[in-house]
Order: C-alpha cells, then sequence, then structure tokens
C-alpha cells in the first residue's frame, strides 16, 4: 500500500502553525514540546519569507546570490540545450530572508510599496533565535543545556504579525484558495495570543 502527501511552501507555513499551536497546547504537560515550539515557529517564519521572495522564476527570490546566478545562467542554457541539468537550490539562511524581506518591493512581483516591518531589535532577535535556539535543537549535541521560555510566547507573536504582514500584501499565499487563507489568518491570530 502506497501513502502520499501533497503539500507545498504555503502548505507547509500553514502546517508549521498548527504544529506550533499544537505543541504549545502539548507543553502543560511535556517540557520537549517546546522544542516543537521553536522549530514550528521559525519553520513559520522562513516558509512565509520564502512565499513572499520567490519570484515567477523559481526558485528565483529567496535563494544565495551564487545559486541565484548558477540558476540564471541554467534558465539561458535550457533555452537551447534541453539536456542542461538544473543546479541544486541553496535558500538564504533566516536572518538573510528576514533582511531581503524588509526591503520595499521584496515580494517576487515587487508589488509591495513597503517591506515588511522589522525592526533592528527584532532583526537581532530573530537571528539569536535562529543561530542559537533553532540550531541548537536542529543540531542537538551531547550536552545538557537550559532555555529561558518566557520570551517563547513573544516570538510566536512577532512570527503571527511577520506572516500576518506577508499574508496581506497579497502576493505569497496567491494560488491558495480564499477558505485556505482565513484559516490561515484564523490559526496566525491564536498563534497571536499564546501569552
Amino acid at each position: 500500500m502506497e501513502n502520499w502527501i501533497t503539500t507545498d511552501e504555503a502548505d507547509d507555513v500553514a502546517g508549521s502553525i498548527r504544529h506550533a499551536l499544537l505543541s504549545f497546547g502539548a507543553t502543560t504537560d511535556d517540557d520537549q514540546a517546546w522544542k516543537w515550539v521553536a522549530l514550528s515557529l521559525h519553520s513559520a517564519v522562513q516558509g512565509a519569507c520564502i512565499c513572499h521572495l520567490t519570484t515567477s522564476a523559481a526558485p528565483l527570490g529567496p535563494v544565495t546570490k551564487r545559486n541565484a546566478a548558477e540558476w540564471l545562467n541554467f534558465f539561458e542554457k535550457s533555452r537551447t540545450e534541453p539536456s542542461a541539468k538544473a543546479p541544486e537550490t541553496y535558500l538564504m539562511p533566516l536572518p538573510d530572508l528576514l533582511k531581503k524581506v524588509r526591503q520595499p518591493h521584496s515580494a517576487g512581483d515587487r508589488s509591495n510599496e513597503a517591506g515588511v516591518t522589522i525592526s533592528d531589535q527584532e532583526l537581532v532577535w530573530l537571528k539569536n533565535f535562529h543561530e542559537g535556539i533553532r540550531n541548537q535543537f536542529t543540531h542537538f549535541e551531547p550536552m545538557s543545556w537550559s532555555i529561558e521560555l518566557s520570551g517563547i510566547p513573544r516570538l510566536a507573536e512577532l512570527a503571527a504579525r511577520i506572516i500576518i504582514e506577508i499574508l496581506g500584501f497579497g502576493y505569497a499565499f496567491r494560488h491558495k484558495e480564499t477558505e485556505w487563507k482565513q484559516e490561515l489568518s484564523k490559526n496566525l491570530s491564536l498563534l497571536s495570543t499564546q501569552a
């Protein structure tokens, strides 16, 4: 028996938000659920940035500069060489994605006149979250460590605000149905009240 799921980068954002909400609920009985809160929040914000930045020439937008050049070279080559091999995709890390979405006209269709509102202090906080907590949880070393949990609900509120703003620009989730966007908005509202 074969089982498959069909997903995309937008569904991954929505799934990450749902998982963050489920994990928040599990923290009352299981301290280890905080890991999944943190990883889900990171995944949701990163995925939303990717959805916002990706151009119609995917994966251009959220990839590294070097990788963008490789993809542009491939696109040009593939016009005359059908056997041209596509390069691997190398996404920018979350701190770089956040810097890029802050820029005016950062959406893949360049339609947003203002960038996503992320202050310098919030950018530093999210960079520290990415490099410290997220990376430590993802690449867990053999050691014991403690995490101050009081900031996690504020982090959830910030993540929700960023994704709500990206949703409001209209480009990132343009292919999704109205009901999908309404559920995403409802879950983001719930996420922002986890304090």
